[in-house]
């Protein structure tokens, strides 16, 4: 039994397992929504830090990455990490919550970009600080600068199916991140846009390619795809007499 079931049990409040195979309803997740914290969801936030903090005390005993990695697997399943989160969401609660923010860290590190790309908007809306061992005090920064990193690796790889699926990750953060107002963060904005458009232009996604070069651009004109957005656009010029016989 895990540190915090056991601790739970001692309070008739018993952590329940993530089993469920299905999502639940639309009604169901609205109702428990707007269904008010109840004492047991006060009650066992001591219990899921004090978890949380024999882990990362656990953690610090490795130092092999692919050992961290698994550690931090097994913690997520031990622990129900995500079971509680998912309770805080539907609760309504906010506040500052340091299970949160590193269960968020660890996804991001086990490349889980299902569960961090869900999990993205809350930590921003609720804006959760990020542990002070960390330079960026900004979300979607962190995601971006993990992102950017396996995407260079696959560019300098040439691996298409990393490619395709890093092309997949940026889409849907880009979409995420849509409303974001970049102002201070030029930089790691103009990345992001940056980046996503190396890699559909190596998946000769032009449309797209020229696209992200141009908002790249726009947030920040030291992006570094000048030179891209000048090839891209030669290469659409070039596809439309192609495509207007296509069309007749």
């Amino acid at each position: 039994m895990s540190l915090v079931k056991k601790s739970l049990a001692k309070t008739a409040s018993v952590v329940p397992s993530s089993t469920e195979t299905h999502a639940p309803t639309a009604a169901i997740d609205v109702a428990q929504a707007n269904a008010p914290v109840t004492e047991n969801e006060q009650k066992e936030y001591p219990f899921f830090v004090a978890a949380i903090e024999s882990d990362l005390a656990q953690l610090k005993t490795f130092t092999d990455i692919a050992d961290k990695a698994s550690y931090k697997s097994e913690a997520l399943k031990r622990n129900d990490y995500l079971g509680y989160i998912k309770r805080y969401r539907l609760s309504g609660q906010n506040h500052h919550n340091t299970v949160l923010a590193w269960v968020f860290i660890w996804l991001v590190d086990l490349k889980r970009w299902d569960d961090v790309l869900e999990l993205l908007p809350l930590m921003v809306e609720q804006k959760q600080p990020l542990p002070t061992v960390f330079n960026t005090k900004h979300w979607p920064a962190f995601v971006i600068d993990q992102l950017y990193d396996d995407a260079n690796y696959y560019l300098s790889q040439s691996e298409q199916a990393g490619l395709f699926t890093i092309s997949f990750v940026l889409h849907r953060l880009i979409t995420t991140v849509k409303n974001q107002d970049w102002t201070g963060l030029e930089v790691v904005g103009g990345k992001l846009y940056a980046m996503a458009a190396k890699v559909d232009a190596s998946l000769h996604n032009y449309g797209f390619a020229a696209a992200f070069a141009e908002q790249a651009l726009a947030i920040n004109e030291g992006a570094g795809v000048k030179g891209l957005l000048k090839d891209l656009q030669k290469l659409l010029k070039q596809s439309e007499p192609e495509q207007a016989v296509d069309a007749d």
